[in-house]
């Protein structure tokens, strides 16, 4: 393999790359437009005290105890469609308050009511809610019995608990941020590839003493070099390589291994820029898919896992919103590795057999 001449090729790409005026003011504009979306976005997180309640009949006082203590209340058809609301992050939380609940407090026994929680229901907002639905409870035990009342709080999490580490928006989105500076990329190097198909660029320079593998290693070392190079540039002006900087950068890596892959695909069943964009645009609404998981916890199936970036998607997260360790996303790691380096074979077998 003639080192030389795959820097040439290197060089020769780069500079065509960024003379596409197109692909060098969405580069440049994309990477400065995420940026500034992520630090206008608000840096707290807000929770409204709200909760559904399903109950065949609640007596009238005590809803005016929680509506006369800042919570908003929602009455729902059935405990089925109070869950969905909390999986569909419609309510924070749900209250069930079967029949028997409304006789036990009558009769001043024990009693136990169920709470519904979504995922990311902060630790703030559970004191509150506890201490609350506590003295709504007694003050009903009180005016129905004349006695306390021994409440059991039963509290179930749907999905993943993640109470005590809320996440800003802006910190949900910014994996997302990070994976659209790199599949952005698989579009300009899949136009780069195809126009130099098109013009006859590349068959040619296969009878030259470039061998094929030099030649797909030039191509792969721009496409890795320009989308790792804007994600990392991303990550450090957001805050993200603040914790494990080396273990975000491998990841981004990974990721543009992947994206790279993908982009030779791309390129081999393309004509001209435009079939380019229009097959990445599709690939784009695909790998984005499971970014709603992380943004909107519970809203996603198990099915996402079958799209390669839910691994890099999931590892970022982890790593910049909840600090994990090389350990904690290993799996994910060695996942992205083995689609990165299949893709990345796919794509240039398909592209050679498109070339001869």
């Amino acid at each position: 393999m003639n080192v030389k001449a795959i820097l040439a090729l290197i060089q020769k790409d780069l500079t065509l790359y960024f003379r596409n005026r197109f692909f060098a003011f969405i580069t440049l504009l994309g990477l400065v437009a995420y940026i500034v979306i992520y630090l206008l976005m608000p840096t707290n997180v807000e929770e409204d005290l709200t909760i559904a309640v399903y109950a065949p009949t609640i007596p009238d006082i005590f809803i005016e105890f929680l509506t006369g203590n800042d919570i908003t209340i929602t009455k729902v058809d059935s405990e089925e469609a109070l869950r969905q609301g909390v999986i569909d992050l419609e309510y924070p939380a749900g209250l069930v308050l079967p029949g028997e609940v409304i006789t036990g407090i009558a009769r001043g026994e024990d009693t136990t009511v169920t709470i519904y929680l979504a995922s990311d229901v902060p630790e703030e907002y559970l004191d509150a809610l506890r201490t609350v639905l506590s003295l709504a409870f007694n003050e009903l035990s009180y005016t129905l019995s004349g006695d306390p009342l021994n409440l059991d709080i039963h509290e179930e999490v749907i999905g993943p608990d993640l109470a005590g580490q809320q996440l800003a928006m802006r910190d949900r989105l910014l994996p997302m941020l990070a994976v659209m500076v790199l599949v952005i990329e698989m579009m300009g190097l899949g136009s780069l590839i195809a126009e130099e198909r098109a013009a006859g660029t590349l068959p040619a320079l296969l009878i030259t003493p470039i061998s094929v593998s030099g030649l797909f290693v030039s191509k792969a070392v721009v496409g890795i070099l320009l989308a790792f190079t804007q994600a990392a540039i991303l990550m450090l002006f957001t805050g993200g390589l603040a914790y494990q900087p080396l273990l975000i950068l491998a990841t981004l890596l990974l990721g543009a291994l992947l994206v790279t892959g993908l982009a030779f695909l791309v390129a081999s069943f393309s004509t001209d820029m435009m079939s380019v964009i229009a097959w990445s645009m599709l690939l784009i609404i695909i790998l984005v898919i499971p970014s709603v998981g992380v943004i909107f916890p519970g809203t996603l199936s198990n099915l996402a896992r079958f799209i390669p970036s839910y691994y890099l998607f999931d590892t970022i997260h982890q790593v910049v919103n909840f600090d994990a360790t090389w350990g904690a996303v290993s799996s994910n790691l060695v996942i992205l590795l083995i689609m990165g380096i299949a893709l990345m074979l796919l794509g240039i077998v398909v592209m050679e057999r498109k070339l001869r």
